[in-house]
């Protein structure tokens, strides 16, 4: 079947009579099915209609959603589902009538509407999302891929286009979910006027619930100030306007986006250096060039203003940068400073960067951005603490870095043992600067502010970035040289970013995986079967822990279970997830333990042996994996600590494929802290710090407070995004709504918060300048005011 739109009904059947209640299907919109539903006599109620197909009852829903076009009610009686492809695939018959009641709604659809090989419309809604702005969704069913643009406009004047290419709700089940649009208004229409605005998309179709009629005010503290235009608020509205920016902060975002990062630089970028050498210490600048004169002179202009220290510059070619650093080393400089020609510094960027070394640090680096057009400042790259994985996947720390000379003496003595070393290119540099600061454990420091900047013709963004053979050639002998038998690709989607593989021991551990569960068979029956056969994996013992469960069918499977070698424990007490997998653990066999959970789908073969490879490495204490929602958008690309002073899962905005943040979701990363809906971690580890902390976080934040127990006792926290796998999030246990659930969840947050005093502390995996509130979520902006303080790793 074609998927149409369905603007007005295609049949009708009566309604069974009733005195009050009233409503209709107004259309199918791809597989959006939509229509409204009303109580005359209590309007205020929200009735739950059941949608019909064929006569039979495939999804119920509660007609509350905003109806511009409603001529009864308070316009909130509309509702919107959608409907599985599957189920409408020759189908016959759509209907909906009010749940317990005998009320049909009118407007019965009969399927198909018209002959599959006519061209299907563009489905889409619009509505008015209050004030000045306008929300909705648009797909064209004939491009599925394509991203829509619409047009509002009020008469023959264009207010807004906008592209549909955001993720929206009502789209979830869809392959793609990226059509969604949100449009602010220009303020001149909050004038108290009625504004009737068409809404269309590129085709010249309106969108379903235009066109709409608006009236309204300036409102809110831009409102209040729009009245003071020709001149500054009087003393009493200051006031107000103070109280109500107190009362607003707690709970709008405290960040700016990244779109007025060229401001934000201005305001927050300009701090004093922190020099630490002494003034007769000689800095080396290498200039890498391809023999453009005026990049140079670029370059070489931005290294005026600086302290009064000897400087000695040398211009190396991209293809052989050996004679020079040998030249700057023989000079007697106490540290190199790279740039590429084109590339330029802020002001006074080498006292900043010299100030690096000199603290027992071998190297450092400081944050940069780029160029644009007309030289602003856009594109800022905000870094984490230094990060040997992150490194392997993309280069994103060298632009703005300062070498210390026996850093680089010793990468060369590791590239060159027998000093044989005759040509030298960048990646194979710092690939050698890095095996050295591995292998001495050497500190490198991170001064996260902006003192670097790219020219406006370089990648916005590492996944950007022109591939490399010399860079897969060096990251490939760094890897091997870190741990023989290791293996790397570059991506297929981002082909300048890389993976490592990393190879296992030819005798492989026994693995535990632990799935606590209760009742929700489904969820479980799906978990298990891909960990027994969809799983590439010899040595598995899966130990399920029943919770309680009395789901005949759940208990019939459980009995099941142990007739596929799965062991299956029970734990007859009130949900305590901490105390489910530590009594599990001392079950376990295997020297390596899995945290499962299992509302988990296996999507994968070879998750398992992606993680374990990784938790083998030398000072690895955890793995997580990268876990999707069941519409591939990403549910945990790792864990941000210290949003909104607690801790927030990264990437919930992106699609699995999406780059995200310096390309952070396709590649492996250090973190602070990983969820234990899939975590893998040594038996050994596990028990010497205790488990999870069974009195202080019996269900939440016991992850993370295990996590941070594990980094504060000097291993680290991986988070791999070759490890795939699809997590409903607390589909078993349900979300945190009574009362009594609220307040375990408030204890459980203070206990965190007070445990790790993270009040004014930063994740050294996440930049202190980036957002840390909850609404923009990590990655989702730039911190107000600026934090600017030194991570070293």
């Amino acid at each position: 079947m074609s998927e149409e739109v369905l603007t007005k009904p295609i049949a009708t059947r009566q309604a069974s009579q009733s005195p009050s209640l009233c409503g209709a299907i107004t259309g199918l919109y791809g597989d959006v099915l939509q229509g409204w539903a009303l109580d005359n006599a209590q309007q205020e109620q929200r009735l739950v209609v059941e949608i019909m197909i064929d006569g039979a009852c495939v999804a119920l829903t509660r007609a509350d959603q905003f109806q511009p076009n409603a001529e009864v009610g308070d316009q909130f009686h509309g509702f919107a589902v959608q409907l599985r492809q599957g189920w409408l695939d020759g189908a016959k018959h759509i209907s909906a009538r009010v749940a317990n009641q005998d009320f049909g709604l009118a407007g019965d659809l009969q399927l198909p509407a018209r002959p599959s090989k006519d061209p299907a419309p563009v489905a889409s809604r619009v509505w008015h999302s209050g004030g000045l702005r306008l929300s909705g969704w648009s797909w064209d069913p004939d491009a599925p891929l394509r991203h829509v643009e619409v047009v509002v406009r009020e008469g023959d004047r264009v207010l807004a286009r906008a592209p549909c290419d955001i993720h929206h709700h009502a789209l979830a089940e869809r392959p793609t979910s990226d059509h969604g649009f949100s449009i602010d208004l220009p303020w001149e229409l909050a004038d108290g006027e009625v504004h009737t605005l068409h809404i269309e998309n590129d085709l010249g179709d309106p969108l379903s619930g235009s066109p709409i009629k608006m009236c309204c005010w300036p409102e809110g503290i831009e409102g209040l100030l729009r009245q003071h235009d020709n001149q500054g608020p009087d003393e009493q509205t200051m006031a107000l306007l103070t109280q109500i920016a107190r009362e607003q902060a707690l709970h709008l975002p405290k960040s700016a986006g990244f779109h007025h990062y060229a401001q934000w630089f201005e305001v927050f970028q300009h701090t004093p250096p922190r020099n630490t050498l002494p003034l007769k210490s000689r800095i080396g600048v290498l200039l890498i060039s391809e023999g453009d004169m005026t990049l140079e002179g670029l370059s070489l202009a931005s290294l005026r203003g600086h302290r009064a220290t000897p400087l000695k510059v040398a211009r190396a070619s991209v293809d052989n940068l050996l004679p020079e650093i040998k030249e700057l080393l023989e000079a007697g400089c106490d540290c190199i400073v790279p740039i590429r020609a084109g590339d330029h510094f802020a002001a006074r960027a080498l006292d900043h960067l010299i100030g690096l070394i000199g603290e027992g640090v071998a190297w450092g680096y400081a944050d940069c951005d780029r160029d644009g057009p007309q030289g602003e400042r856009t594109l800022p790259w905000l870094k984490p603490v230094w990060d040997v994985d992150l490194f392997i996947g993309a280069d994103i720390f060298t632009p703005g870095a300062v070498f210390g000379a026996d850093i680089v003496q010793a990468a060369l003595s590791v590239l060159a043992p027998a000093n044989e070393l005759h040509t030298l290119n960048w990646d194979f540099l710092i690939a050698g600067i890095v095996l050295a600061t591995e292998r001495l454990q050497a500190n490198v420091a991170h001064l996260p502010q902006v003192v670097y900047h790219r020219h406006h013709q370089s990648a916005a963004s590492p996944e950007l970035a022109w591939p490399s053979m010399d860079r897969h050639q060096a990251i490939a002998w760094l890897c091997q040289s870190m741990a023989p038998g290791t293996t790397v690709s570059a991506l297929p989607n981002y082909p300048a970013l890389l993976r490592a593989r990393w190879p296992l021991p030819l005798t492989l551990p026994r693995v535990s995986l632990i799935v606590p569960t209760r009742d929700q068979v489904r969820l479980l029956r799906t978990c298990i079967e891909g960990l027994l056969n969809n799983t590439d994996y010899p040595h598995l013992e899966i130990i399920v822990v029943d919770n309680q469960s009395t789901d005949p069918e759940a208990l019939e499977y459980l009995r099941y279970l142990p007739t596929q070698g799965v062991k299956v424990l029970s734990h007859p007490f009130p949900f305590n997830y901490s105390a489910i997998n530590n009594r599990a653990v001392e079950h376990a066999t295997g020297e390596i333990i899995g945290l499962v959970n299992n509302d988990i789908e296996i999507i994968e073969a070879g998750w398992l042996k992606e993680m374990l490879s990784q938790l083998l490495r030398e000072n690895v204490g955890a793995v997580g994996a990268k876990l999707l929602w069941p519409n591939r958008m990403v549910q945990h690309g790792g864990v941000v600590v210290g949003i909104n002073g607690l801790a927030a899962h990264a990437g919930n905005n992106l699609e699995e494929n999406d780059a995200g943040y310096l390309a952070t979701n396709q590649l492996t990363r250090r973190q602070s802290a990983v969820t234990a809906a899939c975590l893998l971690v040594r038996k050994s580890v596990y028990e010497e710090l205790g488990g999870l902390d069974e009195k202080a976080f019996p269900v939440a934040f016991n992850d993370v407070d295990f996590c941070l127990r594990i980094q504060t006792s000097g291993l680290n926290l991986v988070w791999t995004a070759f490890a795939k796998l699809i997590h409903a999030e607390s589909a078993s246990r349900g979300k945190d709504v009574s009362l009594e659930k609220r307040a375990r969840a408030h204890r459980e947050q203070q206990g965190f918060i007070e445990r790790w005093s993270l009040h004014g502390k930063i994740d050294p995996h996440y930049h202190p300048s980036l957002s840390h509130d909850y609404l923009s979520g990590p990655y989702g902006g730039l911190r107000m005011p600026a934090s600017c303080l030194r991570n070293r790793a």
